[in-house]
């Protein structure tokens, strides 16, 4: 081989390697969920937006960041043209079809909400059978919702329609996050002061889902990793839930926000459902 046609080898090999060093990996980001990830005013924002940019940056992983549903955003995850999605609440199906980082984003409680005018007095768990319960198309609920073969699931696309669908009567409950619904009740003054929270359904804890057909997804998760816990140790996570005023779910098992230094489960255990009125006073 002459050794010109050697240094073309050679530098085109050095070229394609330093195209993939700087290959920018496309995240899928929820772009209807606020507070947590939306698309608004021309761009993506929200409490875990914050937190996954903020992760990247401190483990300096430059990474692109698109709006899509969160069905297709996962279903584009699955197939491996999205490197990673979020947020998911992980069950058994998503944990074998996802690759699940041991860093979560944060937690919250689904809630069971009905209209204050219809709510039962007494407060005690609903009984689901036969009822009509709006739920979000894609989202995981937790075994109480899930599991239950009686309840009648009305698909929704955003959480929003759920409530108006309440409002009209057409179902029977929402299940929707305490922190997505208190957004919405403040930006939509005709919800405010007409639903109340029956029962803590389920308490998740929200993760970033990486594809496993993506070649790079499982680098890029230990990026991720690497930068959550730069951002937990040196108390950047903490800041951001606090510009968020984000209270994690109401369960000690997954308040994982521990101080800096002490030791805690990078997994923790999901909670075990609970029933009885809300414990946030909605």
């Amino acid at each position: 081989m002459r050794a010109s046609t050697r240094l073309l080898l050679l530098l085109l090999f050095a070229l394609s390697a330093m195209t993939r060093a700087e290959q920018v990996l496309r995240i899928g980001a929820e772009d209807d969920w606020y507070p947590y990830t939306a698309y608004r005013d021309g761009r993506i924002q929200g409490l875990s937006v914050d937190i996954v940019e903020a992760a990247f940056a401190a483990s300096n992983t430059p990474v692109e960041l698109v709006p899509y549903p969160y069905s297709r955003c996962m279903r584009m995850t699955h197939e491996g043209s999205l490197a990673a999605c979020f947020n998911t609440a992980p069950d058994e199906r998503i944990s074998a079809d996802y690759l699940i980082p041991d860093e979560p984003l944060f937690s919250d409680d689904i809630l069971l909400w009905t209209r204050r005018d219809t709510a039962p007095p007494d407060g005690e768990p609903q009984n689901l059978a036969g009822r009509k319960v709006a739920v979000t198309i894609g989202y995981e609920y937790g075994a109480r919702l899930d599991n239950d073969q009686q309840v009648i699931r009305i698909p929704v696309r955003r959480d929003l329609s759920g409530f108006l669908m309440l409002q009209r009567g057409r179902v029977d409950f929402v299940a929707a996050y305490r922190g997505t619904a208190q957004a919405l009740f403040r930006e939509n003054p005709q919800l405010e002061g007409q639903f109340v929270a029956l029962e803590t359904l389920h308490s998740p804890t929200l993760y970033l889902s990486f594809s496993r057909r993506d070649p790079a997804a499982a680098d890029l998760l230990k990026r991720f990793d690497q930068g959550m816990r730069s951002l937990r140790k040196d108390g950047r996570y903490q800041k951001i839930l606090e510009r968020w005023q984000h209270a994690p779910a109401n369960c000690r098992q997954l308040d994982y926000t521990s101080p800096a230094g002490q030791p805690r489960d990078p997994r923790p255990t999901p909670c075990t459902t609970t029933t009885g009125r809300s414990h946030h006073g909605l």
